[in-house]
């Protein structure tokens, strides 16, 4: 049986999402933060207090030398102990689509961003033509190790609906990069249409949004 570390998703550093960080960002709360590998570049990078969330407990264990303070468990029932708008930046990297309510997670979380801070979501795109393909010509909706259709997500998003969450949830959408990935044949088709195919392309969304307003 493989173990957590085996897995080069608890390894990444997201320098994709660091860079959507603001620059003046002292306080960071990384939500799955993995064996810490972000974590340890935005302490490098001079970020004040860096704070992490893990649910998988010997990883987290192994990640808490590089975060001022680890909280190990389940995000969707954790209670935090900070005061309303300490964090000027709040982290999730490819966590949402893993919990059964990330809407009101996020919610949840809007008190602890200071006014004018920031979210940055990374989500994986289930519009991608190949999982389109599959459902609409094959009848397949396979899960599987890791991507798209990862066995773990429990919550599938497209650009529109990860917007409409962040939106909803109080933040108000400032940045979107998108991560394409696909055959030459399809990205070639893309290229001749301006682009028109973009979404279908698009692996994973980073969107960087700042807060807005209070939500109860």
């Amino acid at each position: 049986m493989p173990g957590a570390f085996d897995s080069p998703y608890y390894m990444n550093v997201r320098h994709d999402m660091i860079g959507l960080v603001p620059p003046d960002a002292k306080r960071v709360l990384e939500v799955g933060c993995a064996a810490g590998m972000t974590g340890r570049e935005l302490k490098a990078k001079g970020i004040k207090e860096v704070v992490g969330i893990e649910i998988v407990d010997d990883v987290a264990r192994e990640a808490s030398r590089y975060y001022d303070a680890l909280h190990i468990g389940d995000v969707e029932t954790m209670e935090l102990p900070y005061e309303t708008g300490h964090f000027d930046c709040i982290l999730y990297g490819d966590v949402l689509e893993h919990l059964k309510d990330p809407w009101s997670v996020l919610c949840r979380h809007n008190r602890l961003v200071r006014p004018g801070g920031a979210i940055v979501v990374s989500v994986p795109n289930v519009r991608h033509y190949r999982i389109i393909k599959k459902l609409a010509f094959r009848g397949q909706w396979e899960y599987q190790d890791d991507g798209i259709m990862d066995r773990t997500h429990l919550r599938f998003f497209t650009l529109g609906t990860a917007l409409a969450m962040i939106r909803d949830a109080g933040f108000e959408v400032t940045t979107t990069l998108k991560k394409p990935s696909g055959a030459a044949w399809i990205k070639g088709l893309n290229n001749l249409i301006r682009n028109s195919l973009i979404d279908l392309l698009v692996r994973q969304y980073i969107i960087a949004a700042r807060k807005a307003r209070e939500v109860m």
